[in-house]
Parts: structure tokens; sequence; C-alpha cells
């Protein structure tokens, strides 16, 4: 185990989630809180994480649904995901965090601030969704198909289709890399994880919007990668809009999984915001942008 590491389970209407506490012997920032997408795993941040780590503690989760947890059937909303988390940032005991929510954790992390705000300082949310984009719908309807049927290499291949973009044009950081490793990621799953990828994804498929109303109350910002073609800049710049006065930034060179494609830069950008600081001129960021909304 990590010196300063704590993991610990909670139970929360019946079901089990991890929590995972790394802590700073000496932290120069507010703790930090990673929430991320599908097939994440607690331990499963990386270089990312180890940024953030230089001068914050670090908790991560596998809520259900997630990584060591049990499968969550997908009548469960993200309202019982964002309560349970509430319960694991109790039981983290480390006080009001900084929160990073990416992909359908940002769904999840936007939750807990509507629900519980005493638990949050400031919240960055990239690649944001409340639902799967209408026009990937038949897409990930797809994926489930082809694991429920054992074709891996087909499932494996569709999900990455759907959420990398797949233009041999543009300029993508790490690109041959990443796809490494989430094909990996995705044709190794084991039956556990195969149920929790189908009811996760289920849920995000469900009829009905996500309502972004009433907005946080404290500090959000939105981000995206550039070149994400699975919520493109459109939908999140969308979803920024519904905060008033929120920034929404794009980071160049990346496409949906931000943290894979540009971990130093996401990582950099994410302590200037939790820090209150500027974000104009950020090492890997188009300029910031403040969308209005129109209704």
């Amino acid at each position: 185990m990590v010196s300063g590491e704590r993991v610990f389970e909670v139970v929360h209407r019946g079901f089990r989630a991890l929590g995972r506490v790394q802590a700073h012997p000496s932290p120069s920032a507010g703790p930090v809180l990673l929430v991320g997408g599908a097939m994440q795993r607690k331990e499963g941040w990386g270089r990312f994480e180890g940024v953030l780590r230089r001068e914050s503690t670090v908790v991560t989760v596998d809520l259900p649904g997630w990584g060591g947890a049990e499968v969550l059937p997908a009548r469960y909303g993200i309202g019982f995901l964002a309560d349970c988390l509430a319960a694991v940032l109790r039981a983290a005991e480390v006080g009001a965090v900084d929160a990073f929510g990416g992909s359908y954790g940002s769904a999840v992390a936007y939750r807990l601030a509507q629900r519980h705000p005493q638990l949050l300082r400031r919240i960055a949310l990239f690649g944001a969704l409340g639902r799967i984009p209408h026009g990937m719908h038949g897409r990930m309807a797809e994926t489930i198909g082809h694991l429920r049927a054992g074709r891996r290499d087909r499932f494996a291949g569709e999900v990455l289709a759907a959420m990398l973009n797949q233009d041999p044009s543009i300029r993508l950081a790490r690109r041959g890399a990443v796809e490494r490793i989430l094909y990996t990621v995705f044709h190794g799953i084991g039956p556990t994880e195969a149920e929790q990828y189908e009811q996760n994804t289920l849920r995000l498929l469900a009829p009905g919007p996500f309502d972004p109303f009433p907005p946080p109350a404290g500090p959000v910002l939105f981000g995206v990668g550039e070149h994400d073609s699975f919520t493109t800049v459109r939908h999140c710049r969308e979803f920024a809009a519904s905060c008033p006065g929120a920034p929404f930034v794009r980071l160049r060179d990346a496409d949906h999984p931000v943290h894979l494609r540009c971990p130093d830069e996401l990582a950099g950008l994410l302590q200037r915001f939790f820090r209150g600081e500027t974000l104009e001129s950020v090492p890997g960021c188009h300029p910031v942008e403040y969308p209005a909304l129109t209704r």
C-alpha cells in the first residue's frame, strides 16, 4: 500500500461503495475528489492523479457500478449515485473538496453539487453529459449487443470508435498509447464489469433530459477536448451556458478522455481553478470563454 493511502467501504441503501484517500503530509492546496467515466477504477488515474498529489490530498472512488463495487441496476439514477458519493466523502473525513468529474462522472459530480453543496468548494466538469448524446444512442446500444454476444473484439472496437475521434488528419496527444490503454481495458473486462457496463450505459440511455437547474451555488468550470466527437464542444458549451458566469475551456490536442491525453495540462488548469487564480493563458488551452444561456 502506498504511504498515506487509506481505502474504506461505505454502504448506502444496501449498495457498497469504496473510497480511497491518498493523504498529502503537508498539502499546499485543498483536497481533490476525482469522479471518472466508464470503467474508471479508483486506482486507475495514473499521471493525472500524480500531478494533483504534489500539492493536495486526493480522494478517488468506486461507486456502485464502478470498479470493485457491485453492479447497480439502471433503475437507480444519477441522484442515487450523488447521494452515495456524499456518503463516501463524509466517511473520507477530509472536509469540503474541490471536485473533478469526467464524462459519466460529470453528471454524478454535478448532482452532488446540487444536492450536497456543503461538501464542495469548486467543481470542474469535462466532457460533461447528463445523458448519452442523442446521435450516439444507436452506437452505444450496439456495444451492449456485442458484449452480450461475447464479441469482445467488436465491443472494444465500437466503444473506442464512439469515444475517440477517428479522424487521422487531426493531432491527438498520445494517440497510439491512449488507444492501446482503452482497448486493453474494454477488451479485458470480466463478467461483473460487463454487467456494470451494461447497466451504466442503460442508465445514460434512459429517456428524459438531464435537468441542470438550479445550477450549483459554488464556482463551476466546464471543459472539453477540442476534438471530442462524443460529448462535442457544442454540447459541452451548451451545458456550460446553464451555469451563468461559468468559464468554459477547450484543451488542445485532446478528445474525450482528457485526463489520458493531456494529464499535465489538465491538472495544471484544475490547480489554477481550484486556487481561484486566473484562467487566462493556461498552457495547453484555448482562450477561456463565458457562454451565455439562450432559452
